[in-house]
C-alpha cells in the first residue's frame, strides 16, 4: 500500500469549486510536492493538469471503487478532477508544500 496512504503527515487536499477554472493556471515548477487521488466513487475519474496558460492537460484516469494514482507535481500547480462518464467537473486542487491526498466521493 502507498505511504501516502498511511502517512498521518500527508494532509487532505479541499476541492475548490469549478466555476473557479477558468483564470487557473500553474504559476512555477520550484516547489516539488505530491499528490495522491484516491477514488471512492463507482466510475473512473480523469486527472487534467491546469498548465501555465490555463489549458487542460491529460494526466490520464484513475479507475473507480479505490484506484490510486500517485503524482509528482508542484505547489502552484492546480489539478482538475473529472468524472469520466458524465464530464462534469468534481473540483479544483492546489497542492501544498508537504505531501496531500484527493480523496474523490
Amino acid at each position: 500500500m502507498s505511504s501516502a496512504l498511511q502517512d498521518p503527515a500527508v494532509y487532505l487536499i479541499q476541492p475548490v469549486h469549478p466555476d473557479n477554472e477558468p483564470g487557473s493556471k500553474s504559476v512555477s515548477g520550484d516547489k516539488a510536492t505530491k499528490v495522491t487521488f484516491i477514488n471512492n466513487r463507482a466510475s473512473p475519474v480523469h486527472v487534467w493538469w491546469l498548465n501555465y496558460e490555463g489549458k487542460r492537460v491529460s494526466y490520464g484516469s484513475v479507475a473507480g471503487k479505490g484506484g490510486v494514482k500517485e503524482q509528482d507535481t508542484y505547489v502552484t500547480h492546480p489539478w482538475v478532477v473529472v468524472d469520466e462518464p458524465n464530464q462534469s467537473v468534481l473540483g479544483i486542487y492546489h497542492p501544498g508544500a508537504r505531501s496531500g491526498r484527493i480523496i474523490l466521493l
